[in-house]
């Protein structure tokens, strides 16, 4: 199984376009949404052709903190400002997902999804991830865990952080658990994880003026 990550898109619809295009070009089976998909703060420009995009993907996923208001039953006010296509797709997006034996959730799995204080922490210095990611292999039994939020490529094993940071193929050791970071794709980032080989490919579908790279930033 061939699954397309996206995180962080924040109605980049030009990115996401091109994360689409680059998971058809890969085969993928599944279109997998980390969360902040459509920010519903500060700008919403994108957000119906964001929307309409992952909804003809029939992409599935979570929401975060920047999406958080926009899921379940949203209030009058919102569902005035927010173009209806973009509620029809967070209406789709969960708390938590998980696909065989990965788990994926818009921060580590410890974090209560339906608390947004706990969402909106942002703080990735490298002691507190490794803090984090530990939180997160004690909350879930799952071997491989997926999370955005921290606009950033950072891996790790419960025993010691992984040498990669996003620049080329990530592969995952027989029998070992991993906590992995997923660039954004409001950054130009995306990645095809593919199950069967155990790897994860880091993709660049920023602007088309920037040579195509698989170098994390």
């Amino acid at each position: 199984m061939r699954l397309g990550l996206v995180t962080d898109v924040h109605c980049h619809s030009a990115e996401l376009a091109r994360a689409l295009a680059l998971f058809r070009q890969h085969a993928v089976d599944r279109v997998v949404t980390l969360g902040d998909t459509i920010d519903g703060f500060a700008r919403l420009n994108g957000a119906a052709e964001v929307a309409s995009l992952l909804l003809e993907a029939d992409a599935v996923g979570v929401w975060g903190n920047h999406d958080f208001g926009l899921r379940g039953d949203v209030s009058e006010k919102t569902r005035t400002r927010v173009p209806q296509v973009s509620l029809s797709f967070m209406a789709r997006m969960h708390p938590r997902l998980v696909i065989g034996d990965c788990h994926f959730s818009h921060k580590e799995a410890s974090v209560d999804p339906y608390d947004v204080t706990q969402l909106w922490d942002v703080s990735d210095r490298p002691r507190n991830l490794v803090e984090r990611a530990s939180n997160g292999f004690q909350a879930v039994p799952q071997r491989w865990q997926f999370v955005g939020h921290y606009h950033r490529w950072w891996a790790t094993t419960p025993s010691a952080p992984v040498e990669w940071s996003g620049s080329g193929l990530l592969e995952f050791e027989p029998h070992e658990r991993y906590f992995v970071i997923v660039g954004a794709a409001c950054d130009g980032w995306c990645a095809v994880l593919d199950v069967e080989r155990a790897t994860l490919q880091p993709l660049w579908c920023g602007a088309a003026d920037r040579e195509t790279s698989t170098e994390g930033e």
